[in-house]
């Protein structure tokens, strides 16, 4: 290969490499620009749901003030039309996991909307204005849900805006380091090329003008003339010369050698250096390096944000007068003090730092001796962890503790102490209504209804008594053993003359022949009990309430309470069996009780090792049903 083509070919090579460079750079910054501005476009969409679910709402509502006006029909279909436009837009560009979550809320939120929306507009078609304005109240109080679930997507959103930023720092890092190495790997090649094309191209001369500077250099050399005539002179020469020429050849690689170990050498101590510097501003945790007299040497970004300050305002500054507040000097000097006089040494401390705004936080360190060379203490790292909302939730938690022990012992005593004048009052009603000829038939009909709310008030009390027994402990289980189908089976008169209070019946589908299981008959009981109770409740009349009992697995049997009705809306699902909850709202509710029934229900199974639960669709019914261990499956 010639001259000239070589050095095209090596000006190619360079070229090639920086572009191959230049482009995974493009690629990168490509990359970081989509994702950003997808994020944005998430951000302008989950703001914009806001508004067109709400001028959905309103366009809906014109729409039932105007059924016939082509002008807001057509504003109805373009709002309906573009809201779906957008929450499926959205629905294709959310990634984060956490913003999925919110997503799917407020996907379902706004799909109740729509549901709710397309009925009344059946409705409206069909003259049933009563019903298309209670599917606009419906959708109304779904749009506030929307709402807060477009705020808690928006804060997912930021969320994961945070963790796509701290994403890209790294990768910008790790591409800073690339070039670096790219920079270095394509300099020291030419560098390298060169050196080697250089060589072959004048050695000749530079071995002779070496020779020529030796020669003219030392006087005691001298020249035979001889030597130059002849082949045996011209020889030894070439061989004198080759000898010169090795030996210098020997010391110039060495050298070559020493500066490339010693350029490796400060490039991997700048490598390592940038990676501790990128580790310390990367770690969720404040660092910092402080001599004997308390003053910073070091802080990492954390500690910047932490105090609101910059690495010049800390470094110099001393750490516990500056930073700490003053009740928590004592002890943070005497740790400090007391690490430095001992050869090695690892503790902690809880104090509070302020920060440049003058809030307190709360820091837990974790202190380090760093040794010097001769192994004598030199300085101390910190490590500190905020846990400033950790101190917070621990003294909000253990205030509620105490409040909710409060609130037992009050309850507890209420219920007591209503519970022997009550027992008085229902007991001389009882009396009293035994005798009528002894008593105005005036007052006749006030003593029964005295009688019968009496027995009321204390049925509710003794059902507060066995929730709250039940949450202390005190109500335990009377185990034994028994045939559970049999005991299902007696239920089935009792259960029958629930039923005829709204004319309905109850069927019975028992998918077992026998199954003896180890429990409370009375807790059980009371539990089907309570389900066929509440089907008949809020179920229509002439209604069939099915009781299945079935194997669940081969280790839990299940019982199965199966009802008519409007169905239960997934977010009451959540909250039906917490105490004092009720399907109705307590201004408005048609159906007594305090809402701990099915609390006790859940108590009574969980304390046997059960499950209790309700599956339920709007307008579909419901189905609460509970399982019990079983020691072995028997069909």
């Amino acid at each position: 290969m010639g001259i000239k083509k070589k050095l095209l070919t090596s000006f190619f090579t360079i070229i090639i490499v920086l572009l191959i460079s230049e482009g995974f750079f493009i690629v990168v910054d490509y990359i970081i620009l989509s994702k950003y501005t997808t994020f944005a476009d998430n951000m302008i969409s989950e703001y914009s749901l806001i508004d067109e679910t709400s001028s959905l709402v309103a366009a809906y509502n014109n729409r039932i003030k105007s059924p016939f006006d082509k002008n807001e029909i057509n504003k109805f279909d373009i709002v309906y039309s573009q809201t779906k436009q957008t929450l499926t837009k959205l629905e294709k560009t959310i990634v984060d996991s956490g913003s999925r979550v919110a997503f799917n809320g407020l996907e379902n939120n706004i799909n109740d909307v729509f549901f709710n929306i397309e009925i009344g507009l059946n409705s409206l078609s069909s003259d049933n204005y009563l019903e298309a304005l209670n599917r606009y109240e419906a959708a109304n109080s779904k749009n506030s849900f929307v709402k807060d679930n477009a705020n808690s997507l928006l804060l997912k959103e930021l969320e994961y805006g945070q963790k796509l930023q701290v994403e890209v720092e790294k990768v910008r890092s790790i591409s800073q380091i690339i070039a670096i190495f790219l920079l270095i790997f394509t300099a020291g090649g030419s560098i390298w090329y060169a050196i080697k094309f250089s060589n072959k191209l004048v050695s000749p001369l530079t071995k002779l003008t070496k020779l020529a500077k030796v020669m003219g250099g030392n006087s005691s050399v001298v020249m035979d003339q001889q030597l130059l005539k002849g082949d045996d002179e011209i020889s030894s020469l070439a061989h004198s010369f080759e000898m010169m020429v090795s030996s210098l050849r020997i010391s110039i690689s060495k050298l070559q050698e020493y500066n490339i170990e010693i350029k490796q050498s400060e490039g991997s101590l700048q490598i390592e250096k940038a990676k501790l510097q990128q580790y310390l501003d990367e770690a969720g945790v404040i660092v910092l390096i402080f001599d004997s007299s308390n003053q910073v040497s070091l802080i990492n970004k954390k500690g910047e944000e932490l105090l609101g300050v910059d690495e010049a305002d800390a470094i110099g500054k001393d750490w516990v007068e500056g930073y700490v507040v003053k009740k928590d000097w004592t002890k943070t000097k005497n740790l400090l003090n007391f690490m430095f006089g001992r050869v090695s040494l690892v503790d902690t401390l809880e104090n509070v730092v302020i920060a440049k705004d003058k809030t307190e936080k709360n820091i837990i360190w974790h202190f380090g001796l760093l040794k010097s060379q001769q192994g004598e203490a030199e300085s101390i790292l910190a490590a500190g962890v905020d846990v400033t909302e950790l101190t917070k939730a621990k003294i909000t938690i253990n205030q509620l503790k105490e409040v909710d022990k409060l609130k037992n012992e009050v309850l507890n005593i209420a219920t007591h102490e209503l519970k022997t004048p009550l027992i008085s009052i229902v007991g001389l009603s009882e009396v009293m209504g035994k005798k009528p000829e002894t008593i105005p038939s005036e007052y006749q009909n006030y003593i029964s209804i005295i009688h019968t709310e009496g027995l009321k008030l204390t049925n509710l009390i003794k059902t507060m008594l066995t929730a709250n027994r039940n949450e202390i402990g005190k109500e335990a289980a009377v185990k034994e053993k028994f045939d559970l189908v049999a005991l299902v089976k007696s239920l089935e008169t009792s259960l029958g003359m629930l039923t005829k209070r709204t004319e309905s019946k109850v069927e019975f589908d028992l998918r077992i022949n026998e199954l003896v299981i180890e429990s409370d008959k009375a807790k059980i009981s009371q539990v089907i009990y309570n389900f066929v109770d509440n089907a008949v409740k809020y179920g229509p009349k002439n209604q069939t309430i099915e009781v299945n009992l079935l194997m669940a697995d081969d280790k839990n049997v299940k019982v199965e309470v199966v009802g008519a009705g409007q169905g239960i809306s997934e977010e009451m699902q959540k909250k039906l069996f917490m105490k004092f909850s009720q399907l109705e709202p307590s201004l408005s509710r048609s159906q007594d009780g305090m809402g701990l029934g099915l609390y006790i229900c859940k108590q009574n199974i969980e304390n046997l090792g059960g499950q209790i639960g309700v599956v339920s669709k709007i307008n579909q019914g419901a189905t609460f049903y509970f399982t019990l261990p079983v020691p072995d499956k028997k069909i």
